[in-house]
């Protein structure tokens, strides 16, 4: 007994704390004997309190606390990591108070981008990792690190960075006993090199600061260094995206002493671009024998480039980075490169961009040819014009050319004159332009930035992207047969493909032709590529738009191996292969086009997808669909699993359509107008894993939406219009399936009728991502904007059997005598009037057989999009599905015949109704259609003797009108208002649905017929 006792407290217990982990604004992830809260990004203005007490990470970045109150932490004692970033904290740390402090197992604070103006006083001594990056701290000194003694790093960036007077403040021996590893002081100002460094660093980061001399002595201690950043400090203030003052110094260049790395000897990266550097000392890098790393970017180098004394005493270089230093901008008719580039036997990657030069020539990479090493070749933002590239294929390891941003055309080749070793000369004619700082990547490794990472995974990389190419000549493409990946995006190519274009490229897998002028109207284009799986077509619209253009996409069929295809951003509305055939294809982004109008009735394309036989993934978002043919699902691959409809503007979705595709696991339509969700999502599908419906105008579920999924994991609704939320309507069954449901940014009214999903969410598994922040209650007013977990349902709603039973007699008893005393009293007029109209309605309402199609035309203004929903989501279905229906109402919008002129509709409408329903507002009463369909309806009223008109007046108008006011004197029944009391709103219904059925015969009013019979 006592074991199942104690069995019975444990599932409690741990169910209340699963709770209430639920209402903290954060994400809980536990692993192993870690437990992390993420909470960042929440809009959070103070740290909540009972936060979890053990645990161990805490992120609360990118929020807008100000202030942290003594205990805001006091129950984190197994804490070891706390991320405070880019919130707004200012000076509650100046002081000890004991906020972090008394965190002794604290290993990491992270407070960037906040306003601290001092040191932060209130540090524990354990504290290894300080980062203070963009505040506005001053001044430091050997005090500020007492109490941390244990320190390793510290991050001090930006501080004092945008004005250029002011400089941190760092005092002598400030780290002098400190063990630190990693110290990062860029972007502050500094003027010189901090003294006494500890002997234990192994970074030292100084960028852009104002340092202007490199001493012997200053960084003699630091034995143990792997990186050094210098780089800025002396730049080209005329390209200097950035506060910047010139060097008072010998050619406004950084001065580094002959022997200021001579005790570096650990040194692996050395950072020294940007420093206006002219010359470079040999015996700089002479002890640096360990160096991998050498970024020289931004300088004015080329002339010891091309002597290149330096390098023999680099033989574990590993990274080269010689770009922009050309600063005055010179064209130069070759590349001259120095022979001792033979000697960096280690070399991996060369940086060589913005050099500027007009023709590369076989002899210019002479030097490279025997580094077996070397991977990767940067000659981007050359302005290159003629290059062979055939002379890549003297390399033995090339894995990436790039050629990027320059003004290659391969229209012509290379004249031998060019490549003549008189022209070498310097032409000091220079085409002087602005260019950039620094590389934007600061981590500027093996890969430029730009190159894809699923480019490289084939294999040899060419990236032409960005040049002047607008025709693909195969005489000028030779020596890239063991290229893999060509990337060819950004140019100017408008020419058609036979066949015939990439005869040299037969390994090629990736093929990337996007943002250009591509024409593709023939069978054999690209035949050649016998092994390419990836081809980039997208945003290639210009022949696609073009009227009278023959565009065609049956090569596809011809490429064997081809996996995915991008067709999207090309306006695509017609081609004339009404089938996409591929056996290979697995991937189609068909974003961007126009199957709004390839899908119209007679187009013939409803089987564009069709043969694409293996095909697992395809997105055709962004094709402003506003609606679907009711079958077109039947004409997609059954192999389909992934299918994004998003971004379209969809009123509705034929969820019956899902049954063709048996293997569908996530669909994707988000970003539409859907106003309702399926009644049964297990009636159509057993498949689908993941749906997304965020960013509609859901405004209901149906009680059993998700009865019997089982296949569901996640569920998103986020971004809709729902009001009221039911526990029946996430219930899979007997066990719950689904993992995560997304709720937030939804006007949900949190009254009674929330208690039981609250209680089945509370027993759920189920996760609601930023529940306690981001699903908010809309009403009742006094908690609109608060958490819906916030709110204490339990004690608010009383679920007590007995309590219900007691509280319905007593309250029926109440309300049966006083209502009787106050109606008998006081209603009386007011229930003969309701008497009269339910016996009305009884004897004399009933609709009579007639040869109209429909009960009531609606005539509305459809240009008004708030008008619009309100007719065809509230009018539409108080009239055809609630109450005492009628029959079908016509709608422009839905049932008008497209082709017939407007007129012929309008006639016919009105003639074929009943009655015709205008609903007013003040823009649609001066239009012309509106008065035309007056015209037409009081036609009837003179050739038939009937009165058809039925006036709904949405806003106070025509207030002065004599003629509705006469209206209402003689048919009062006939013109509505829409009540401004919400409670009334069912008496306005079923005071229209009369006016519908109601008979018309001429006027109506008793008044109008007694005065005129006498």
């Amino acid at each position: 007994m006592i074991l199942v006792f104690i069995l019975i407290c444990t599932l409690h217990s741990s169910q209340g704390l699963n709770w209430a982990w639920r209402k903290l604004p954060c994400d809980v992830t536990l692993s192993n004997s870690s437990v992390a809260l993420d909470c960042s990004g929440r809009s959070l203005k103070r740290i909540p309190k009972n936060l979890i007490w053990n645990t161990t990470e805490l992120d609360f970045a990118d929020n807008k606390i100000r202030y942290l109150p003594n205990d805001a932490f006091w129950n984190l004692t197994n804490v070891t990591c706390i991320n405070l970033r880019k919130n707004q904290i200012e000076k509650c740390l100046e002081k000890d108070h004991g906020i972090f402090s008394k965190l002794a197992k604290l290993k990491s604070l992270l407070l960037d981008d906040n306003r601290i103006t001092a040191f932060p006083r209130d540090l524990p001594p354990g504290l290894q990792r300080l980062s203070l990056n963009s505040n506005r701290i001053k001044t430091i000194g050997p005090s500020d690190f007492a109490g941390t003694k244990k320190l390793k790093v510290l991050t001090l960036n930006r501080n004092c960075y945008h004005n250029v007077n002011i400089e941190l403040t760092i005092h002598n021996e400030t780290f002098q006993q400190l063990n630190l590893t990693e110290l990062e002081l860029s972007k502050n100002g500094l003027k010189k090199i901090p003294s006494a460094l500890p002997r234990s660093l192994r970074k030292l980061s100084l960028l852009l600061n104002r340092i202007d001399c490199v001493h012997a002595s200053d960084l003699n201690s630091l034995t143990n260094l792997r990186v050094l950043d210098l780089s800025g400090n002396c730049p080209f203030c005329f390209t200097a995206p950035f506060p910047c003052t010139t060097c008072q110094t010998k050619n406004n260049a950084l001065q580094i002493h002959p022997n200021a790395f001579s005790e570096l000897s650990k040194l692996q990266d050395l950072r020294l671009s940007g420093n206006s550097l002219q010359t470079i000392n040999t015996s700089w890098f002479r002890n640096l024998t360990m160096l991998k790393y050498l970024y020289l970017s931004f300088n004015s180098l080329i002339s010891e480039f091309e002597r290149g004394q330096f390098f023999s005493v680099l033989p574990q270089l590993e990274v080269v980075d010689f770009s922009y230093n050309n600063p005055s901008q010179t064209f130069y008719p070759r590349l001259k490169l120095s022979k001792g580039f033979a000697s960096l036997e280690s070399l991996q990657t060369l940086h060589l961009e913005g050099y500027i030069f007009h023709n590369l020539c076989e002899e210019d990479l002479q030097p490279l040819f025997g580094l077996r090493n070397l991977s990767v070749l940067n000659l981007g933002v050359n302005f290159l014009q003629h290059v062979n590239l055939s002379v890549f294929k003297n390399f033995h390891n090339l894995s990436l050319i790039s050629l990027i941003d320059n003004r290659l055309t391969f229209t012509s080749p290379i004249r031998r004159q060019e490549c003549r070793s008189d022209v070498l000369s310097d032409d000091n004619e220079g085409d002087h332009r602005e260019g950039p700082y620094i590389h934007t990547n600061e981590q500027f490794r093996h890969y430029p930035p730009f190159t894809k990472a699923e480019c490289l995974a084939t294999g040899p990389v060419l990236d032409l992207s960005r040049n002047n190419i607008y025709h693909i000549n195969p005489n000028f493409f030779t020596g890239a047969e063991n290229i893999t990946c060509l990337n060819l995006s950004s140019n100017f190519i408008a020419s058609y493909f036979n066949g015939t274009e990439f005869t040299h490229f037969p390994k090629l897998k990736y093929l990337d032709l996007s943002h250009n002028r591509v024409y593709m109207c023939l069978d054999s284009a690209l035949n050649e590529l016998k092994e390419l799986e990836v081809l980039d077509l997208s945003h290639n619209k210009h022949y696609f738009e073009v009227a009278g253009v023959r565009n065609s996409l049956t090569f596809l069929e011809n490429l064997q191996f081809l996996k995915v295809l991008n067709l999207s951003w090309n306006e695509i509305n017609s081609l004339t292969n009404k089938t996409l055939k591929s056996d290979s294809l697995k991937e189609l982004q068909f974003q961007a086009n126009r199957l709004d109008i390839m899908w119209k009735k007679d187009r013939g394309f409803k089987g564009l997808f069709k043969s694409l036989l293996n095909l697992t993934h395809l997105d055709i978002s962004l094709n402003k669909l506003n609606e679907i043919p009711d079958d077109i699902f039947s004409f997609f691959p059954k192999t389909i699993k992934y299918l994004s409809m998003s971004r379209n503007t969809l009123a509705d979705f034929e969820w019956e359509q899902l049954k063709y595709l048996p293997q569908l696991e996530t669909l994707d339509l988000s970003k539409n107008k859907l106003s309702k969700a399926t009644r049964k999502l297990s009636k159509y599908t057993s498949s689908l894993k993941v749906l997304d419906l965020s960013h509609n105008l859901i405004f209901k579920l149906h009680h059993s939406f998700l009865k019997d999924v089982k296949s569901l994991l996640i569920l998103s609704l986020a971004f809709n219009r729902l009001q009221h939320i039911s526990d029946a309507s996430f219930q899979t069954g007997s066990d719950h399936y689904l993992r995560i449901l997304n709720l937030h940014r939804n006007p949900i009214h949190c009254t009674c009728d929330l208690l039981d999903f609250i209680l089945w969410l509370e027993n759920s598994e189920t996760v609601l991502p930023h529940l306690a922040t981001d699903v908010l209650c809309d009403l009742p007013e006094s908690k609109r904007g608060h958490p819906m977990v916030s709110l204490d349902f339990k004690n608010a709603c009383i679920n007590n059997s007995i309590a219900q039973i007691l509280y319905v007699l007593t309250s029926s008893i109440i309300t049966v005598m006083m209502s009787t005393t106050i109606m008998i009293h006081v209603f009386y007029w007011d229930i003969s009037y309701i008497y009269s109209f339910w016996r009305a309605k009884i004897r004399s309402y009933y609709l009579k057989t007639n040869d109209c199609t429909y009960d009531a035309f609606v005539m509305y203004d459809t240009k008004d999009p708030m008008v619009a929903e309100w007719v065809l989501n509230h009018l539409r279905f108080e009239l055809e599905d609630r109450g005492r229906r009628v029959r079908p109402l016509c709608l422009a919008e839905r049932d008008w015949t497209p082709g017939i002129p407007i007129m012929d509709n309008l006639n016919q409408s009105v003639n074929q109704s009943r009655k015709t329903v205008f609903v007013l507002t003040e823009g649609f009463v001066h239009s012309g259609i509106f008065m035309m369909a007056a015209f037409l309806a009081q036609q009837r009223l003179l050739e038939e003797g009937i009165d058809v008109m039925v006036l709904v007046l949405l806003e106070p108008i025509l207030r002065q009108s004599r003629i509705l006011n006469l209206r209402r004197c003689l048919c009062a029944h006939s013109v509505l208002e829409w009540p401004r009391n919400p409670a009334a709103e069912g008496f306005f219904w079923q005071s229209l649905r009369n006016a519908v059925r109601f008979e018309s015969q001429g006027v109506q009013s008793k008044m109008f017929t007694n005065y005129f019979s006498g």
